[in-house]
């Protein structure tokens, strides 16, 4: 990370959300309000959301969730164990749409196991 790096704020998270959501097709955004969360949650993954004292996770769906990489600046798909945190790390720059439609392919998920 560079040394100009900050963790993105809920507001700028929320900000972030609703931009992409307005580009969503319909068929998506009816997936979106069925598996987002009501509101954003910090979950932790170790090691690489300790410095941002984790990653937003935006929505679930079985034992995946989906989370902005601030890192990255993009939204991934991870896998959880327990609520609250992160099993794996996914570096990614996708899009809100693009991260779904990855939700919802078997395979994807599969490789985020």
């Amino acid at each position: 990370m560079s040394d100009s790096w900050k963790p993105v704020s809920y507001v700028q998270l929320i900000s972030l959300l609703t931009h992409s959501e307005s580009q969503l097709e319909e068929i998506t955004l009816l997936t979106w309000h069925a598996i987002r969360l009501p509101a954003a949650e910090l979950w932790q993954q170790h090691p690489w959301g300790n410095e941002g004292c984790g990653f937003w996770v935006v929505a679930v769906a079985g034992r995946h969730c989906l989370y902005y990489n601030d890192i990255t600046e993009g939204f991934a798909i991870g896998h959880f164990d327990r609520w609250g945190h992160i099993s794996n790390y996914q570096k990614s720059d996708s899009s809100l749409n693009t991260a779904l439609n990855k939700l919802l392919q078997p395979a994807a998920i599969e490789a985020t196991a």
